[in-house]
């Protein structure tokens, strides 16, 4: 089953917001992300949704088309639900709880002025537990795989980039768009089922 290229792209937006997400918390707290870095993010992100994406395609000629629909809707619902969870600060402790902010901070243990390239590749991991769950479920776009992970490299790039200069921009006490990432995957997971 392949995507609608806007569906895709959409997708990609949205499962990049976590890497806003992350750019933001650092970007707020100060810490300096060198382009090596960003780059190791971005590729690694974009790597894997590109791979899991593929493989979706792949595993997803073996099941009907109903279950299909029903497993990428359950799926993007799920992950919906998480970047809900993951906005509203009132339902996870400020010191725990499993948020992008709390794994941000968490991954940055060296110097807390820089972000390492061994930490990036750590962040890029942590990040992309949903990137690849949405891709095995959703398949991907008639498009070579090289395009594939040119797009989705870039646009983890942009969106992390992104993140860092509003974070340096905003204070502290601003509000978060990630429930805004929730609102859409729940949109693309009722669209699964049309």
């Amino acid at each position: 089953m392949t995507l609608s290229f806007y569906f895709f792209i959409l997708l990609v937006v949205v499962l990049s917001m976590d890497a806003f997400a992350a750019g933001l918390s650092y970007g707020m707290d100060k810490v300096t992300v060198p382009f090596l870095s960003l780059f190791i993010i971005a590729l690694l992100s974009g790597g894997m949704l590109t791979a899991s994406l593929l493989a979706g395609n792949f595993l997803l000629g073996f099941i009907p088309e109903e279950v299909t629909k029903g497993l990428s809707f359950t799926v993007l619902f799920l992950l919906s639900l998480y970047k809900f969870y993951d906005a509203i600060p009132q339902l996870h402790p400020k010191s725990g709880g499993l948020t992008t902010g709390n794994i941000s901070r968490k991954v940055n243990k060296e110097d807390k002025a820089i972000l390492t390239c061994r930490e990036g590749a750590l962040l890029a991991f942590a990040l992309s537990v949903d990137n690849i769950s949405a891709g095995l479920c959703t398949g991907t776009v008639s498009l070579p795989t090289i395009i594939l992970l040119l797009l989705t490299t870039a646009i983890h790039f942009f969106a992390f980039r992104l993140g860092l200069l509003t974070g340096s921009v905003l204070s502290r006490r601003s509000r978060r768009l990630t429930w805004l990432g929730g609102a859409v995957l729940m949109l693309l997971a009722f669209l699964r089922l049309a």
